[in-house]
């Protein structure tokens, strides 16, 4: 069974929470790997509400320096810290925030039981893992700002019980190893996957704006997603608004997810001037159909496309 990516918004408020939306931060979970991406303040209760687990293997991404996006993060490697957490942490984020861990750990006496693996965003693929990357790009905000890109590397085909029945390779486990792309040994034989899975296919391909103006550079950066969360603060009728504050309007950010041909488009970061959503994803829709209005909670399971 190939490997499920699921993504949950946990925050879709803009620099200010509302009564039904926190402070931006969206989780990322496949096989047991979760990805934060921005962390603002009250994210713990939010990780609670939705069991993502924090036991598990953690990359934390960070697109900029505003208090909104990052508010929550020393309180959550606290708490981390209380839990006993040994296995390292990594993080992607414009270079001064580590030092303001630093800083602001020391003066709370933050005592972290687990390395912090830091890496400083720049251009490019930032972090790399057994069957996915992450990439960054820079994004256009009144700071120094990025956008980021998770994605997988080629996936296994579609498994044939039958084949495998034919090679006597026993059911459960071993089935599971080369579903996953890995040969195993059968009696005095080792049978790789291709003996008993079609062509392999692409992965899944998930990218987050953070705040910023859309951009040339973006749309590229962005081509080809399978879901493309982009910041949404403004209805077009504020455009000036966006533009002034370098945030992106709701039909700016369909506008990217047509040129880039991603394959569905959720809406995000939403000034709390809005008690409702829905005008900007009417907006949205008119020029990129796919598109839907994140809220805090929402979970979409994210498969890659056919092609």
């Amino acid at each position: 069974m190939a490997a499920k990516v699921r993504v949950t918004f946990l925050g879709t408020s803009s620099a200010a929470p509302t009564r039904d939306r926190g402070l931006p931060a969206i989780v990322v979970r496949r096989e047991g790997h979760v990805i934060l991406m921005d962390c603002g303040e009250g994210v713990q209760r939010q990780i609670l509400e939705e069991s993502v687990g924090l036991g598990k293997d953690l990359t934390v991404l960070v697109t900029h320096l505003h208090g909104d996006h990052v508010s929550g993060l020393l309180g959550l490697l606290q708490t981390m810290s209380m839990a006993g957490r040994k296995k390292p942490v990594d993080m992607v984020a414009p270079a001064k925030l580590l030092k303001w861990l630093d800083v602001t750990s020391d003066l709370l006496n933050v005592g972290l039981t687990f390395p912090i693996r830091f890496v400083p965003a720049r251009p490019g693929v930032v972090l790399r893992y057994r069957d996915f990357r992450i990439r960054a790009a820079r994004a256009t905000h009144s700071v120094d700002a990025f956008s980021y890109v998770v994605e997988e590397g080629p996936r296994s085909g579609v498994f044939h019980p039958d084949r495998a029945r034919a090679l006597r390779v026993p059911e459960g486990k071993l089935w599971s190893t080369l579903q996953k792309g890995r040969s195993v040994k059968v009696g005095d034989r080792r049978v790789s996957p291709s003996e008993v899975t079609g062509p392999r296919r692409r992965g899944v391909k998930i990218g987050y704006s953070g705040d910023t103006r859309p951009s040339p550079s973006l749309v590229r950066f962005f081509r080809g997603c399978d879901l493309l969360i982009f910041d949404s603060t403004f209805r077009a009728s504020d455009a000036a608004k966006a533009k002034e504050r370098k945030h992106s309007t709701s039909v700016e950010a369909a506008a990217v997810a047509k040129r880039a041909k991603v394959r569905k488009l959720a809406l995000t970061h939403f000034s709390a001037r809005y008690v409702e959503t829905g005008p900007l994803v009417r907006e949205a829709r008119k020029v990129f159909p796919e598109t839907v209005a994140a809220f805090d909670g929402l979970t979409l399971e994210v498969s890659p496309s056919p092609g």
